[in-house]
């Protein structure tokens, strides 16, 4: 993933080797909606999440940093928290409708379907911290040195 397109937060405290990082709300920028972007609206007005994650050598407080997720990650998140809790409000559709034959039954098996995948997912995550990894925080650069290249001169060729 680029930098520019990742999450970027500010180092709010340092302490045992952990920072708090307050994340930036506001949406991703990776569709070009920016500032019109409706989720990011959405997010903004919850106001800016703070995470305590692992500290990398030479931070300090009031640096702006990227967040980064392995794609481990991404993909466990992704399984675990779009995938199965659709497939089990399905499942739970089809044994309602299967069980009792009704619309309110197919409703109703649904949602404890969704209810049930999203508890078991709590509870997995909860069991195995390490199924979803937590963020990395990438330094952003302080400053991009300028290296002074000496002038070269070249002879003009001419064609003759």
């Amino acid at each position: 993933m680029a930098p520019e397109n990742m999450p970027q937060g500010t180092v709010l405290a340092l302490a045992d080797g952990k920072a708090t990082v307050s994340v930036d709300t506001g949406g991703c920028n990776s569709c070009g909606h920016g500032s019109a972007c409706g989720i990011g609206k959405l997010a903004a007005q919850r106001g800016h999440p703070r995470l305590v994650l692992d500290a990398p050598a030479g931070i300090r407080v009031g640096d702006r940093v990227h967040l980064f997720l392995p794609e481990k990650g991404l993909t466990s998140m992704a399984m675990l928290g779009y995938l199965f809790p659709a497939f089990a409000m399905l499942l739970g559709a089809a044994l309602g409708h299967g069980l009792m034959g009704s619309d309110a039954a197919t409703a109703l098996g649904a949602i404890l379907g969704f209810l049930t995948a999203l508890g078991l997912v709590s509870l997995l995550v909860r069991q195995r911290p390490g199924l979803m990894p937590p963020p990395k925080i990438i330094a952003a650069p302080r400053f991009l040195p300028i290296v002074p290249s000496s002038p070269t001169y070249t002879e003009p060729h001419h064609e003759r």
